[in-house]
């Protein structure tokens, strides 16, 4: 049975200007005791130019599982993150830690992929290989009893955590102890950002909710280029397009 249209609610926000090229996010998640649904909560920002859109659509294959998703209009049509009807969801961010030449190598949309072919984590950690494939990048993905992150270095190289009770995120950087030779640069944004979520998420006293995270995506702390919602210090600054936020309970229908 189809999950995603059955029950779904957006949260996304798109805006638009004109300027050069740089792209970033922040993602996050929580799983089992951590949430209140007992099932796993993930969430990303996503930020570009403000000459740039994000666009929500309904992936229907010819083979494989329907897809939730938003895509990203610049890179032609590539997912950002969305959840397949199976109720496995996929996150990704840019390692803008890896200098451009090194992470413009992606031959296939991974997150796509991984959301059209697969129906858990686990079944996911069965594959670990397919992610040698993907440029850069990090991901988070989730069901309803687990979050995982895997983050891809240069050459392929990759550093998979599966959390069955708890939380996770990641900026633009590799934050994994065997990946972080592959850093050449940490923008101070990166830190920043990563800071301040990884503080949100070891603060709370009881379980996150999905208001929890629709509430935080839109915390301003850290000014306009600092925050998790960036509005920009200037017309030309990189900015918050999207913000999506996907609950998958332990029984029920995800909701994003």
């Amino acid at each position: 049975m189809n999950k995603i249209i059955l029950f779904f609610v957006i949260f996304f926000v798109l805006i638009g200007f004109n300027v050069p090229r740089l792209s970033a996010c922040t993602v996050w998640g929580a799983s089992g005791q951590k949430v209140s649904i007992k099932g796993t909560i993930i969430a990303k920002n996503r930020y570009n130019l403000p000459n740039l859109f994000t666009s929500p659509r309904l992936l229907v294959p010819q083979t494989g599982f329907k897809v939730f998703a938003l895509y990203d209009t610049e890179a032609e049509g590539y997912v950002v993150g969305g959840i397949n009807e199976k109720g496995l969801a996929a996150l990704n961010s840019s390692a803008y830690s890896v200098s451009k030449d090194k992470r413009h190598v992606a031959t296939e949309d991974l997150t796509e992929r991984i959301l059209t072919t697969f129906a858990s984590v686990d079944a996911v950690f069965l594959d670990l290989d397919v992610f040698a494939k993907s440029h850069p990048a990090l991901y988070m993905i989730a069901d309803s009893s687990k979050i995982a992150t895997i983050e891809v270095a240069p050459g392929g190289k990759i550093a998979a955590k599966m959390i069955n009770d708890g939380t996770a995120a990641f900026t633009n950087h590799y934050t994994n102890a065997g990946l972080l030779w592959a850093n050449e640069y940490v923008s101070e944004g990166s830190r920043a950002r990563l800071k301040h979520i990884q503080r949100y998420l070891t603060s709370s006293k009881r379980p996150y909710t999905m208001d929890d995270f629709i509430l935080k995506s839109t915390d301003r702390t850290g000014g306009p280029d600092y925050a998790l919602w960036r509005t920009g210090s200037t017309p030309e600054k990189v900015r918050t397009l999207a913000s999506i936020v996907i609950s998958i309970p332990a029984s029920g229908f995800p909701k994003i």
